[in-house]
């Protein structure tokens, strides 16, 4: 198979992109410790060294990945919980898709699954601060006020969600039917955040 030519000023963008899409189908499908950049480049039939110019080796791969997901989940997250017209019903509603997010295979696998053994935890810290953990501190203070969560502090309530969230999603990757057991999630998710609201509300 002929080589396409490597990075330059016109085609930089379309390279790492293509090296991105190809690349997430492969950690979803191999795993990160068995996906194989050889794979990987002979799929997107350019230059290795195109790889390695864009992302250095296959742990900067699996970051790029990785932030793209959650940077792409946040803008989606954001979209839904800005039609909420109460803070309460945004949280609800962005939980919500977030776990509507973890019924596709790649955002599951790659960010919920794979992750914990490509990425350090400070590594994935670092990207969710930037991300879920940051539409959380954005979200949280509202509620916080009204009188919700109380005797808690915002940095404990926010790790708490992201936490139930995280575990829910990754336990959908041992479900056999996650669309059929994701309503059952969102209702236990909404009902534990009523059991926090202040009592007139």
């Amino acid at each position: 198979m002929s080589k396409r030519p490597g990075p330059n000023k016109d085609n930089l963008e379309a390279t790492r992109t293509a090296f991105l899409q190809i690349a997430k189908k492969e950690f979803c499908d191999h795993g990160y410790v068995d996906a194989s950049t050889t794979r990987i480049v002979n799929e997107s039939g350019m230059a290795r060294g195109s790889l390695y110019y864009h992302f250095g080796d296959k742990h900067g791969l699996f970051r790029a990945i990785y932030a793209q997901l959650m940077h792409s989940a946040v803008d989606t997250i954001s979209a839904r919980m800005d039609e909420e017209e109460t803070p309460i019903d945004a949280l609800i509603a962005g939980a919500n898709t977030f776990l509507e997010l973890c019924l596709d295979d790649e955002f599951r696998k790659i960010t919920l699954i794979q992750s914990q053994a490509a990425m350090s935890y400070s590594d994935r810290l670092e990207i969710a601060q930037q991300t879920l953990l940051k539409k959380l501190n954005e979200a949280l203070p509202p509620l916080l006020e009204q009188g919700y969560f109380p005797g808690h502090t915002l940095a404990t309530i926010t790790v708490f969600i992201f936490g139930i969230l995280g575990e829910i999603g990754r336990a959908m990757d041992f479900t056999e039917n996650p669309h059929k057991t994701l309503p059952d999630y969102t209702r236990a998710f909404q009902a534990t955040m009523q059991n926090m609201a202040p009592k007139n509300a």
